[in-house]
């Protein structure tokens, strides 16, 4: 353990699958930057026997990774892996997301280029069309229209350590999208940046389970609902939040394509989709938006989305 803080702490909170969580690992320590400059964060809420032996037998070699089982259930592990970060600026790494080549660097220097003014951010990793690399804002409400649906993913939160540091101890984190429960928490700061670099790449799922959430009714109920949250504290325009939620439609029906229709191999729980309707979404706007959907995919006009 380093005795002086680092600057980054990237946090890895994992249940334990080896295929994915080493080569992330390596991608990150393979990189030429000096172990002193930052800290790696896993948590493990598995019960993978053989990868937690291995995993201590990781750390061994480099000590500036930090280790810690828990029994955070879930999402929560997200959270839990902040807690036990040092440096100065904290950026959550999927499990499965490969760091690609000079992403840490690039990181670090981000972070001594803010370190002073501390804006919120998100980082995008390349999926949101955005003129220049990184978007300025001076007001959440356009932070939020920028960011879109994009707010529901996860890999894309960091958060200065002193902000998070503020967090209350019996904050009450969303269950199924606790890191919008901070990056929604600082409404007025007036500095904020969407950073759509890329730096990370995705391992394939492969075989191994995703996730058994019910996959609908968590987009298309849950995570409308913390949207209309900031609409109803006056934090966003009605405006913001009926972009971002037509949006997240287009979000939905993607999803039904892939797992109903062209059947793509998954774990979730798909059988949420009719709770859907009448919430957020109607039926017919859903079906309309499928029949757009499956024109625009003919047409090609789709790349690759998330």
């Amino acid at each position: 353990m380093m005795s002086e803080s680092p600057i980054v702490s990237l946090c890895i909170p994992t249940n334990g699958v080896t295929e994915w969580v080493f080569p992330v690992l390596d991608s990150i320590v393979g990189q030429n930057v000096s172990p002193e400059l930052y800290e790696i964060i896993v948590t493990d809420n598995g019960d993978n026997q053989d990868f937690k032996q291995k995993m201590r037998a990781y750390q061994e070699q480099h000590k500036h990774i930090v280790y810690e089982e828990t029994a955070a259930l879930s999402f929560a592990n997200q959270t839990e892996a902040y807690r036990f970060a040092r440096g100065l600026f904290i950026k959550f790494i999927n499990h499965r997301a490969l760091m690609k080549e000079g992403a840490l660097e690039r990181l670090i220097a981000f972070v001594e280029d803010y370190r002073e003014t501390k804006p919120v951010v998100y980082f995008s990793n390349g999926v949101i069309p955005m003129a220049e690399e990184i978007s300025e804002y001076t007001t959440f409400d356009q932070f939020v229209r920028h960011l879109s649906y994009w707010s529901s993913w996860s890999s894309g939160l960091a958060i200065w350590k002193e902000d998070f540091d503020k967090i209350p101890e019996d904050t009450v984190y969303d269950k199924m999208f606790p890191h919008t429960t901070i990056l929604f928490r600082e409404r007025e700061r007036g500095h904020y940046i969407i950073d759509n670099t890329v730096m990370t790449e995705e391992l394939p799922n492969g075989s191994i389970p995703k996730a058994r959430y019910d996959l609908f009714r968590t987009f298309g109920v849950d995570y409308p609902a913390i949207l209309f949250d900031l609409l109803r504290d006056q934090s966003i325009r009605y405006e913001t939040f009926k972009y971002v939620k037509d949006q997240n439609l287009w979000f939905l029906v993607e999803l039904y394509w892939a797992y109903v229709i062209r059947k793509r191999p998954c774990s979730y729980d798909l059988s949420g989709l009719s709770r859907v309707f009448d919430v957020f979404y109607t039926k017919a706007d859903f079906n309309k938006t499928k029949r757009l959907f499956v024109l625009k995919k003919a047409a090609g006009l789709f790349g690759k989305r998330r």
